[in-house]
């Protein structure tokens, strides 16, 4: 299926950042897709190529929800604060524009890896979290506890290549340990002989699509 990526921009402490929408003709949620880190850039389309965006050229039917594609500038990383502050943005013009109230939050390594920070961040922002192949940045025990502590009302859905030699795939699996703990509402599968690209498999034989936008009734 042949998908126009709408082009929008936002500006952020004076710059302005260009990035894409997905809109279907019929929508009630949102999507927030943090790319991986060979889409960093100006160009605003590569992060429509890889992982979700891909994904939903490859969908027979539209996807029932509003997709937001921010860009990471090419000499940042999600990881770091202002570059949260760009997707944040991008996806505060979405809602106003479109006035939606549910919002999933996922992404791909360096984009899981960001995930994990806005969610903690923002957790009452978003309704499900999908991180792929990604890993959690925290300076110390107590903030690691922290996140968990932020994150864990939120259902969340992990996914991890076994033999990733990118992210190691035990990242994933303290976060999920970590969750359980704390009583969260979370799944993690882990894909066997998968190397980084766990995104394909995700995003497209799973359900995980769908989950997003209905974690309570999606198993």
């Amino acid at each position: 299926m042949e998908i126009e990526f709408q082009l929008r921009r936002v500006e952020v402490d004076g710059v302005s950042h260009r990035f894409r929408l997905y809109v279907p003709a019929d929508y009630d949620a949102a999507v927030l897709f943090l790319h991986g880190a060979g889409e960093r850039g100006n160009d605003s389309i590569a992060p429509t190529k890889v992982g979700l965006g891909s994904a939903l050229s490859e969908r027979e039917e539209p996807f029932p929800a509003i997709v937001v594609f921010p860009q990471c500038p090419r000499e940042t990383h999600w990881t770091a604060a202002a570059a949260r502050d760009i997707a944040m943005a991008a996806l505060d013009a979405t809602k106003k524009e479109f006035r939606i109230e549910r919002v999933a939050l996922t992404g791909i390594s360096m984009g899981a890896a960001g995930a994990w920070l806005m969610a903690a961040e923002h957790p009452e922002r978003f309704m499900s979290l999908a991180p792929i192949c990604g890993w959690v940045s925290a300076r110390s025990t107590k903030d690691h506890a922290d996140l968990i502590a932020r994150i864990r009302t939120i259902p969340t859905w992990i996914f991890h290549g076994s033999v990733d030699h990118i992210v190691p795939v035990e990242h994933s699996r303290v976060m999920e340990a970590a969750l359980k703990v704390a009583g969260a509402d979370v799944r993690y599968t882990e894909l066997r002989d998968v190397a980084h690209n766990s995104w394909d498999p995700a995003y497209g034989a799973s359900n995980l699509l769908e989950w997003m936008l209905n974690p309570s009734a999606v198993r």
